[in-house]
């Protein structure tokens, strides 16, 4: 059944989506954002991106292919893509009339991202009316507004990350494909086509040039032309001009090398399939003589690819591998959010589901079985490719977060499709009944996700201003590590492969953990020996988490560090990660017990063992490198198992005896070697073992003066300097 839309109506939803979404990524956070101390970006990736703006910004157009400010020692080549740099960079350098502030540099690196994901309602809207209607589209349109989770997170205010980037130019070759796709014209196809898909590679060319590792992007449209070989031709036309724009850009990132096999894999498997399909069309062959021949030739191509470069191709899915769940690689990987599975990333299961895609998961459902069962019935080329693009990004949330950012643009159109056909059962006759109901599940889209979404970009990300005032004191309160300030704005060749950076011998690193290097690097244009890419983290942890002094202290002299910068975390809610990365057990610094109330509830009580207080995040942060001594008791915990309501067993407190030292602890301990006893303390603060003084670390700032309890989450950031 035709209907008759409106001919506003489709460009007033639009345009409502294109502010909806602005707003939506804008005003949440905008104080978070521009704050009194200038720009605060919202993740530290970010801070390294906003880092390599201002370098190339201070030699535009050259960008350094080296950054000694990476990490200390032996500083990195610069590995990311450079589209998004060049992006942000071209457009400061163009309003700044050649001669751009830092300031205005940061304003564009924080405006950018929000306003690529405001204009993602357009070519959401494109592809869901040529594939499902104007109604689809409209809905689909404010379904992508006000999606939440990491594909919101990656486009709002003050995320100058090359997210935005990725998302918005792998969707825009998207639909300019499908619009190639679908473009009639001669039997040699109508020069519209051709430009269209010349325009879909040099998308695609920017899209890698963004992100590297986005090999699969290649691999989904050679995958879509063997499935539906009509599509054979215009794939052919954008990965050849992808070629032609991204060979020149360089091999800077370790991917370069696999983003050109991808390339040249495609081409290689959808030429000659593009020439199969034209004589197929041309001598009408039949679906099954087209079919068996494309399905030959694609093997041969794939075979000869795989005799060129076997072990290129192996090194490939040894690294794509790496990155799956359960493999030994991955370890340091799960540490990081988005690299975690959909399924595990907090808050897990069903929840993960509604706090990445809100109740638009719920839809596209239906919306997917029901695409999938079109493409295979219709063999419209456009529809096959959207089918195959939307099970690939499916299937890569589940094994890695960050799909969700591709994800959530075909989880609205799949929501849009689904909800458009829930409007479309009312009778045509019942316009008002109609309308009111394509309301009624706007309402309920919003509704479902707006909240979800403020919650998620209304709190600053960035540092917090206990660590703002410690990475201010480090700028202006420790020496130069490179001799000069300009020494950050110098230009720096890349490095080649096995040469080593010749550090002046006033350089030095900071120690802290991974994620706030960038910081480090970016705010205080100091050298970090950790970074936001996990270089030098395992060893940062391996600090943090000794339980020897001496073997911590061979540790700062080997990265070369001369102040260690601490914040809460370590000794709270980043313990078990950084305990994982060293390659230790968190139930060797900490264990949860179980205990009965006095009113009979059964009780978990979390415990803190002596390595806890050993650690050296503890000594630093707990105590300041002070001596300790148990001069007011400790206790030793009782265990034994019990059975749960799980069925399985749990460790469970049968008593607690309590001694006046560690020393008396410990020799009733070793004269009862059958008792399962556990030295510890239920208070963070206050320790079960005696510690002696570190007298290699002096405390030279702290952000606040604070007294550290237990069940209040501390705040101050400490900085020690390693005496000389």
């Amino acid at each position: 059944m035709i209907v008759h839309v409106p001919k506003r109506l489709p460009v007033t939803v639009l345009a409502i989506s294109v502010l909806l979404a602005f707003g939506y990524r804008v005003v949440p956070g905008y104080r978070a954002v521009f704050t009194a101390h200038g720009i605060d970006f919202q993740e530290p990736d970010a801070w390294f991106h906003m880092r390599t703006v201002h370098n190339l910004l201070a030699h535009f157009p050259r960008r350094s292919g080296f950054d000694p400010y990476a990490l200390y020692p032996g500083g990195e080549n610069v590995t990311t893509a450079p589209f998004w740099d060049y992006l942000v960079g071209s457009i400061a350098w163009v309003a700044g009339v050649g001669s751009p502030s830092d300031y205005l540099a940061d304003e564009v690196g924080a405006w950018l991202p929000a306003i690529l994901g405001a204009l993602l309602p357009i070519p959401v809207f494109l592809v869901a009316r040529r594939l499902f209607g104007d109604g689809a589209a409209m809905l689909s349109a404010v379904w992508v507004a006000v999606i939440p989770g990491t594909f919101l997170w990656v486009g709002h205010l003050g995320m100058p990350d090359h997210h935005a980037a990725e998302v918005f130019t792998s969707f825009l070759t998207l639909t300019l494909l499908c619009a190639a796709a679908e473009t009639r014209g001669p039997p040699h196809g109508s020069p519209l086509r051709w430009i269209t898909a010349a325009l879909s590679g040099a998308a695609l060319a920017a899209y890698l040039d963004t992100r590297a590792a986005g090999v699969f992007a290649p691999a989904i449209l050679a995958v879509a032309a063997v499935i539906n070989p009509a599509l054979a031709p215009v794939v052919v036309t954008a990965i050849g001009t992808a070629c032609l724009l991204i060979l020149p850009a360089g091999g800077s990132s370790p991917w370069s090398g696999y983003t050109g096999l991808s390339l040249i894999a495609g081409l290689a498997v959808t030429a000659p399939l593009a020439i199969l399909e034209t004589i197929g069309r041309k001598r009408n062959w039949s679906r099954r003589v087209l079919y068996g021949a494309v399905a030959v030739v694609a093997l041969l191509a794939i075979g000869c690819v795989e005799l060129s470069e076997a072990a290129k191709i192996r090194a490939l899915i040894e690294v794509i591998g790496s990155y799956l769940p359960g493999r030994p690689a991955t370890e340091i990987n799960a540490q990081v959010k988005e690299l975690q599975p959909l399924w595990v990333a907090a808050p897990g299961g069903f929840a993960s589901l509604f706090s990445q895609f809100g109740v638009s998961w719920i839809f596209a459902i239906p919306g997917l079985a029901a695409t999938v069962r079109m493409a295979w019935r219709s063999r419209r080329p456009a529809v096959t490719l959207f089918a195959v693009w939307s099970l690939t990004m499916i299937a890569g949330v589940f094994l890695q977060l960050r799909m969700a950012a591709y994800t959530g643009l075909v989880v609205a159109i799949l929501a849009g499709a689904t909800t458009a056909w829930i409007a479309r059962r009312i009778p045509a006759r019942a316009v008002r009944l109609r309308g009111l109901t394509a309301g009624i599940l706007i309402l309920a889209a919003i509704a479902g996700t707006l909240p979800i979404g403020f919650a998620q970009t209304h709190p600053g990300q960035g540092p917090d201003p206990d660590w703002r005032a410690a990475l201010d004191w480090m700028r202006w309160n420790t020496p130069e590590p490179m001799g000069s300030p300009s020494a950050w704005y110098r230009w720096w060749p890349r490095l080649d492969p096995g040469a080593r950076f010749a550090y002046p011998n006033s350089a030095y690193g900071i120690m802290a953990p991974w994620d706030q290097g960038w910081w480090i690097s970016g705010i205080a244009r100091r050298i970090p020996t950790a970074n936001g890419e996990q270089n030098g983290a395992v060893e940062t942890s391996r600090f943090l988490t000794e339980i020897r002094p001496d073997d911590a202290l061979r540790n700062i002299r080997k990265q070369g560090a001369r102040y260690v910068a601490v914040g809460p975390g370590p000794v709270s809610v980043e313990l078990p990660s950084l305990v994982a990365m060293a390659g230790r057990r968190i139930d060797q610094y900490s264990r949860v017990f179980h205990a009965q109330s006095p009113d009979g509830q059964h009780i978990r009580v979390r415990v803190y063992l002596p390595a806890f207080y050993r650690s050296m995040a503890a000594r630093l942060y707990l105590f300041d490198g002070r001596r300790i001594e148990t001069t007011q008791g400790v206790n030793v915990f009782l265990t034994m198992p019990a059975l749960a309501n799980s069925s399985a067993y749990e460790e469970t407190i049968g008593s607690i005896r309590s001694f006046p030292s560690e020393k008396e602890a410990e020799q009733w301990m070793a004269l009862h070697p059958y008792e399962t006893a556990n030295l510890a303390s239920t208070d963070p603060t206050v320790s079960c073992v005696d510690l002696d003084e570190i007298p290699w670390l002096k405390r030279v700032f702290v952000s606040r003066n604070e007294r550290v309890v237990a069940g209040k989450q501390p705040a101050a950031v400490k900085i020690f300097e390693l005496a000389q």
